[in-house]
């Protein structure tokens, strides 16, 4: 029982040291002014945790530097779980500096949908009469195009109950598909959570009148 102890700790020390220097990793290729921006407007404090692992740690977006520390911080924007190989698969395509529509195909595609769940938990985006003043339908399935022509990320969104949920893969009848692009998905999202820090009746309807014109690009209905 002994030594079964002292393996134990001594893995989980290991572990420890790998995602710190993931972290470390990930710190040292955020610096470049283009992923700086890639990620400008999208989050102001992200939580990470890494499931399967004790670590955690915020990532803060100072505008002209993405800077990051251990443990989460009580006033973050959004919580995203994610695994320990996501954050490593992050690293590779943006180890660069740069970032290609493929590489951001496959970084968005790691954040997608939790980024997704975490947004739509925001109580604002819950609200009804939000939803219907945007006209945002209760079932929908939203595709993540792979500029190589490979398969796209899904996932299937449905308001019930007041709340939404966020599944993966598609599921049900959907009352709109959306079709999107990374950079479609990233102005979205900064849409998005440009409304929820200001969250103001004008700034609700400002974001209503931008979506329903925005989707006309990347979406249908079905009747």
């Amino acid at each position: 029982m002994k030594y079964l102890i002292i393996s134990c700790a001594i893995i989980s020390n290991l572990l420890a040291q790998e995602l710190e220097s993931a972290m470390d990793a990930w710190n040292n290729i955020m610096q470049t002014p283009e992923i700086v921006e890639y990620f400008d407007g999208v989050f102001d404090k992200l939580g990470i945790t890494v499931e399967g692992m004790e670590e955690n740690f915020t990532v803060y977006h100072q505008g002209d530097k993405i800077t990051f520390s251990k443990g989460i911080d009580d006033d973050i924007d959004f919580l995203v779980p994610l695994q320990k190989q996501n954050i490593l698969n992050m690293i590779s395509h943006s180890k660069d500096g740069k970032i290609n529509p493929e590489e951001s195909w496959r970084i968005l595609s790691v954040l997608f949908t939790p980024l997704t769940y975490e947004t739509l938990k925001v109580p604002t985006l819950a609200i009804n009469w939000r939803r219907k003043l945007a006209g945002v339908e209760d079932l929908i399935h939203v595709y993540l195009l792979n500029p190589s022509g490979g398969e796209a990320n899904k996932h299937t969104l449905i308001y019930v109950k007041g709340q939404w949920l966020v599944i993966e893969g598609l599921h049900g009848n959907p009352r709109r598909t959306y079709r999107m692009t990374p950079k479609q998905s990233l102005e979205y999202q900064r849409r998005t959570f440009s409304a929820i820090k200001k969250d103001s009746f004008w700034e609700w309807w400002r974001f209503a009148s931008w979506y329903k014109e925005w989707r006309k690009e990347c979406s249908i209905t079905h009747s």
